[in-house]
């Protein structure tokens, strides 16, 4: 007997279920925040990315200067997959709610259950999560490829522009001689 009451699960008065009830929507409304502000912080930092690094190219490696420049153009790509897989991302969480509406009337009038209800809810957001960790992976990557083509050609530039340096300490030399 003892050990049945440990299994039972609590009773829960109205009031407490009202409460859990409020708790779980101000968990939703807070979900639905966190997504839009990581959909507008992965767009605003790929496009950023992006923008900058094409505006800026010449100013941090001229072009007649450049070398491995495949890698910056491999950067430029994942950012704007990244710009992509986000927007699909955010058409899918849209037609995700059109079809949870939809299916909240089935529910209401019985023509599906709750637990089929919860199963096609789970698949869409499974589907929008997929895309959101595609979106943070290409960002990353795409990043990590353009941090390292600067990293090489502003190594390179001070290569190059030691080399030019000692060539004309070198030429002074020997003019003065």
């Amino acid at each position: 007997m003892g050990k049945n009451k440990k299994n039972k699960s609590p009773e829960f008065t109205s009031k407490q279920l009202e409460g859990w009830e409020e708790y779980r929507q101000a968990l939703y409304i807070q979900k639905s925040k966190s997504d839009d502000l990581f959909e507008k912080a992965i767009t605003f930092i790929s496009s950023g990315a992006l923008g900058l690094t094409l505006t800026f190219h010449d100013k941090i490696v001229p072009a007649n200067e450049a070398v491995y420049v495949l890698i910056i153009a491999i950067g430029w790509t994942l950012l704007v997959a990244t710009l992509c897989v986000n927007l699909v991302s955010h058409y899918q969480s849209s037609k995700s709610t059109d079809s949870s509406i939809d299916e909240i009337e089935s529910v209401l009038d019985y023509k599906i259950t709750y637990s089929i209800f919860q199963k096609k809810i789970t698949e869409r957001n499974r589907k929008i999560d997929n895309l959101n960790k595609a979106s943070m992976i290409l960002l990353v990557v795409g990043l990590f490829f353009i941090i390292i083509y600067v990293s090489i050609n502003l190594n390179h530039g001070k290569a190059t522009e030691n080399q030019t340096s000692i060539k004309t300490s070198i030429e002074t030399k020997k003019s003065g001689m």
